[in-house]
């Protein structure tokens, strides 16, 4: 049977090859990726659910995806030109977007000049944004260029809360949006449908088909695609680079505008979660199913999942499981889809791994007389700092100050699994809340000892972090983080939601009590509880110190640098990265835990996705190398904000947050570990001039000049000149060379 079969394949693939080659084949191939994506999801989505769905729910869910999609495609086609994920991609167009409705509602402007206006807008701010910010980091690693276009995204989320004010003088924009479209309406399966629904179907799929034509027909779009592809080679070749990235960013802001303009009169405009998670998580969502590479897979993908989420709203009325709804269906479109990677793809996994190893202190000066004293009055400053502040700062910030510390020790997860494991983790604050829920819960219900409920909920942490960590093994980190960030949002809709998980999360009658150890020391104090958070700390600095100088730490660092190399000494490549997300796992559960017992309750609402990527940005601000910088980080993204004084400051909040962010990694590319690590070595220099000591990690340079060869000797040679008189030139002869003589 396979044998009769085998000529009809043969003759059905090659005219499927045949067509594929051709622009109507490609555009075939385009829309039946669609339809298998659109179709697929919402009929593995009805297995789950229960209940029947009308067809209009389906379909306003599709035309609500038709905006995510558009979202999807722009984080696409920017990953495609810079190999990084924009997390500002929302906020692109939420600016202009807002600015052009409120101007459509506010002051009069008809709607078919507000468009353009948003469309305008959005071309001006992509640009400003390419130039200002993403230039600047264009050969920086993708990690770093990534916690870039958070700050920008916070940037933009700070702008658009001030657009209402700059522009209408209220803080909130109005509920409906006016349109000429608005009037006529149908209604399917008992929901309305107005002609906002067609418009916004048609603008969005005109935009996506326009956009594969330009990108296929014009000379500027076959140089994206080149550069897309390798843009090392597209330069070599005389492709400018820097202008087709613009013109990339420039093109991702109106997908976005539109998306965001025609989404308003269906479902409002609420402020400040544009720029979140309601909208970037459903579009990051669709640009992984599509691998960051199918702009039509990314559009049918985003299709598809807006028919899941109302689906998911319709069959069980809770908005929170929406965003819940996201992980699992990242991981089956990821983990079903065939493992391969192109060149391009892994080279940007590899930037993402790409942490900065500091120096220890060289062997040849640790036994010195100053050096010694050096680091004991810096640990001496440190505990007296560490020790002294809750005493500084008063009975009213003190929790503050305990606040700094967990972030700290959630911070040092990040250290193991991102800087040490090179794994990249945007849901770090889902461990938290998982932490402390298992240990709110026995402590408040079951009223179970403080060292007991924080154990167990380090070990749960351990295990979901392990089963959250299983899919790295087969996908880059770049899927790994767009994953675990859909996991922090599932964690805070779904995990810590006391209607599915009432059974472990304490009663919302009981509280957290702050416990009493071993029956003598009270930590219901604020001081007490300070001090017991900070040993946690010490203990969680010094249990990473003598990690990294284990075996455990030496095979992490190694598997992060070159994981074939490893794998071919016989390592366990696999053992080596589900250690690390154990431990990373197991150290936020301790921090949900201490977090749980610091607020007296568990509360969904305290574990926001937007969290995730802040602590993620802190500890990169800080140093991802060293638990050093996991403290620094906290220090200053936690701790400064909250300094008395400073908080009601709104350029403070900026600084930390949003332009702050890119501006310390501007100047500070390895973070606050960076610079301090180079004023220890510029003491250590002095410290070897003063001794006489060549240290060449530290005076690399000055001997390379010294080690120079000196200018060769210049010989002279005896020669005739043209009349046949004895003459002289000087000729160089190399050390070692035979000088002969002519006569």
């Amino acid at each position: 049977m396979t044998n009769r079969l085998s000529p009809a394949v043969a003759t059905v693939q090659e005219r499927w090859t045949g067509l594929s080659g051709s622009a109507p084949g490609r555009a075939l191939r385009g829309l039946l990726s669609i339809a298998a994506v659109v179709l697929l999801l919402p009929v593995g989505l009805s297995l789950l659910l229960p209940g029947a769905r009308p067809v209009g729910v389906l379909l306003y869910g599709a035309v609500i995806g038709c905006l995510y999609g558009l979202i999807a495609v722009g984080v696409v086609l920017i990953y495609r030109a810079n190999r990084v994920v924009n997390f500002a991609q929302a906020g692109l167009g939420a600016v202009p977007a807002v600015a052009a409705l409120l101007l459509l509602t506010v002051k009069g402007v008809p709607y078919l000049i507000a468009l353009p206006i948003a469309i305008v807008g959005a071309l001006a701010l992509g640009a400003l944004v390419e130039l200002t910010f993403i230039r600047r980091f264009s050969a920086a690693p993708r990690l770093v260029l990534s916690v870039v276009t958070i700050g920008v995204a916070q940037l933009l989320a700070y702008v658009e809360f001030q657009v209402p004010k700059w522009i209408s003088g209220d803080v909130l924009p109005p509920n409906e949006f006016p349109t000429p479209f608005s009037s006529g309406s149908v209604t399917i399966g008992g929901t309305v449908f107005n002609g906002d629904s067609l418009f916004a179907v048609v603008i969005s799929t005109g935009a996506v088909a326009g956009l594969a034509v330009f990108l296929r027909r014009t000379r500027i779009g076959t140089a994206i695609r080149a550069s897309a592809e390798n843009p090392d080679r597209a330069a070599l070749l005389g492709i400018p680079v820097r202008r087709i990235g613009l013109v990339v960013w420039m093109l991702a802001a109106v997908l976005s505008a539109l998306g965001i303009f025609l989404r308003a009169p269906l479902v409002g405009l609420p402020i400040g979660t544009i720029t979140g998670p309601a909208i970037l998580l459903p579009a990051l969502a669709a640009a992984v199913i599509a691998r960051m590479e199918s702009m039509p897979i990314a559009f049918g993908a985003g299709i598809a999942i807006g028919v899941v989420d109302l689906s998911t709203f319709y069959s069980t009325k809770d908005s929170r499981l929406s965003a819940a709804v996201f992980l699992p269906v990242i991981l089956v479109a990821l983990l079903v889809q065939r493992k391969s990677f192109s060149r391009a793809g892994e080279l940007a996994a590899a930037s993402y791994r790409a942490v900065h190893e500091p120096r220890a202190v060289p062997a040849q000066l640790r036994g010195l007389r100053e050096v010694i004293l050096a680091q004991r009055i810096v640990w001496l400053v440190v505990a007296v700092a560490a020790l002294g502040l809750p005493i500084l700062v008063g009975p009213l910030y003190r929790n503050d100050a305990t606040l700094v510390l967990i972030y700290a020790l959630l911070g040092l997860s990040l250290v193991v699994l991102t800087g040490w494991a090179g794994q990249i983790s945007l849901g770090q604050f889902g461990f938290v809340g998982i932490g402390a829920g298992v240990a709110g819960g026995l402590a408040a219900d079951a009223n179970a000892d403080f060292f007991v409920a924080t154990f167990v909920a380090g070990a749960v942490g351990a295990i979901v972090a392990v089963l959250v960590g299983l899919p790295a093994l087969r996908m880059p980190g770049l899927y790994l983080a767009v994953t675990t960030l859909a996991f922090a949002a599932t964690t805070s809709a779904f995990f810590l939601n006391s209607d599915y998980f009432g059974w472990v999360l304490p009663e919302p009658e009981n509280a957290v009590v702050r416990p009493v150890l071993y029956g003598r020391i009270d930590t219901s104090s604020d001081l007490a509880f300070y001090y017991l958070c900070l040993a946690f700390l010490v203990a969680g600095v010094l249990s990473l110190r003598s990690m990294r100088r284990s075996r455990t730490g030496r095979v992490l660092i190694a598997a992060r640098d070159n994981p074939r190399a490893v794998q071919a000494y016989g390592v366990g490549l696999a053992r080596a990265r589900l250690a690390a997300f154990a431990v990373s796992g197991a150290l936020a559960a301790v921090a949900g835990s201490l977090f749980a017992y610091q607020q007296g309750a568990v509360d969904s609402g305290a574990f926001p996705v937007t969290t995730s990527l802040t602590v993620f940005a802190m500890v990169v601000v800080g140093g991802l190398s060293r638990p050093m910088g996991a403290v620094l980080g906290a220090i200053y993204l936690v701790g400064v904000e909250r300094v008395p004084g400073l908080r009601e400051i709104e350029l403070v909040q900026l600084l930390t947050t949003g332009i702050g962010l890119v501006i310390l990694l501007l100047l500070l590319p390895g973070g606050f570990t960076a610079a301090v690590l180079n004023v220890r070595d510029a003491f250590l220099r002095r410290v070897a001039n003063k001794h006489g000591i060549d240290v060449p990690s530290l005076t690399a340079d000055r001997l390379q000049e010294d080690d120079q060869p000196a200018e060769p000797h210049m010989p002279v040679l005896p020669v005739r000149d043209d009349d046949g008189r004895p003459s002289t030139v000087d000729v160089p002869v190399g050390a070692g060379a035979v000088v002969g003589s002519q006569s």
